[in-house]
């Protein structure tokens, strides 16, 4: 779920105290050890406000393409952990290694509400143990000869009935990055299988966006009008396009064998140039567009229900 990886984001802003050793230290760990909790549910705060508007418009998106194909269930897509089940619906078969498989999503949804588990019980940990008497000081660096001093969590001062939680809450950090890697291929599988029917042009870029940042619902909002596609036959038809182009922008024949004082000829010696001939007028050097506009092409205007050049025309 989005939520712990907002959570995560916003902390990463949070300034970091130190203690003055001049001064009487305990109050001042008192101090950063209460400001810290309260910037800890500051970031709670903030996490539920912004992934709040990116679940409601992942499920105005999802709701929309649901409705376009006769789906049924959308109200799903409103739902924490649902969603990701009603994306894996609307992605359909996934390829896992040759393989098509529809259990993707079911697979997806399993993980991450494993990952929102774990990372919900390493929070109840985190305030747990956050009580000053539970910190001492440390150095934390030396500036121009001037030592910094944070605080420092001590086994020691924690009792002895709640010691367990220093060795669950490492147990839970590892447990954390593996549900994290193994969710994070899942949403990967099952967000490229997504796009390639609903932004068949950039399937890889907008699976990037939504499965390794936590705003996947902006994404599925922005390419909501975006009719599904079968995302073979449509490379199948790009291929033709770009085929087709490359013959029509190609110079004309070499004139065929006609000797050289006829027209036909290159460019016909001692005779005029034909249009479309080698020597002639025709064609415009085989510049062509590239089939390919998600790999640095410029030219390409895919549909693949993709509307605009760009998805987030909205925002």
């Amino acid at each position: 779920m989005e939520f712990f990886d907002l959570f995560n984001l916003v902390q990463m802003f949070l300034p970091s105290g130190t203690i003055n050793v001049s001064v009487e230290i305990q109050p001042q760990i008192e101090a950063l050890v209460a400001s810290y909790r309260q910037s800890m549910l500051i970031c709670l705060g903030v996490a539920a406000g912004i992934y709040l508007i990116c679940l409601i418009l992942g499920g105005i998106g999802m709701h929309v393409m649901a409705k376009k194909r006769g789906m049924k269930g959308s109200w799903m897509a409103f739902v924490p952990f649902l969603n990701t089940l009603y994306a894996g619906k609307l992605a359909g078969e996934v390829n896992v290694f040759g393989k098509k498989v529809k259990w993707m999503g079911l697979a997806a949804t399993f993980l991450e509400f494993v990952y929102v588990g774990l990372s919900a019980f390493s929070c109840y940990l985190l305030f747990s143990l956050l009580q000053p008497g539970y910190f001492t000081y440390r150095t934390a660096n030396t500036i121009g000869g001037e030592a910094y001093y944070q605080a420092e969590l001590v086994t020691e001062r924690v009792p002895l009935g709640m010691r367990w939680m220093l060795t669950a809450d490492t147990v839970c950090e590892i447990l954390i990055y593996v549900f994290y890697i193994l969710m994070l291929l899942a949403m990967c599988l099952m967000f490229y299988s997504f796009y390639r029917k609903y932004y068949a042009r950039s399937p890889f870029i907008m699976m990037f966006l939504s499965a390794l940042f936590p705003f996947r619902g902006i994404v599925i909002f922005a390419v909501r009008n975006n009719a599904p596609v079968d995302y073979d036959a449509w490379m199948r038809r790009k291929m033709e396009e770009f085929n087709r182009r490359q013959q029509q922008n190609r110079p004309g024949n070499y004139g065929g064998y006609g000797g050289y004082g006829d027209q036909g000829g290159y460019g016909g010696y001692g005779g005029q140039s034909e249009p479309g001939s080698y020597g002639g007028t025709g064609g415009q050097g085989g510049t062509g567009e590239n089939p390919f506009p998600d790999f640095g092409g410029a030219n390409g205007s895919g549909d693949s229900g993709s509307g605009s050049d760009s998805p987030f025309s909205d925002f």
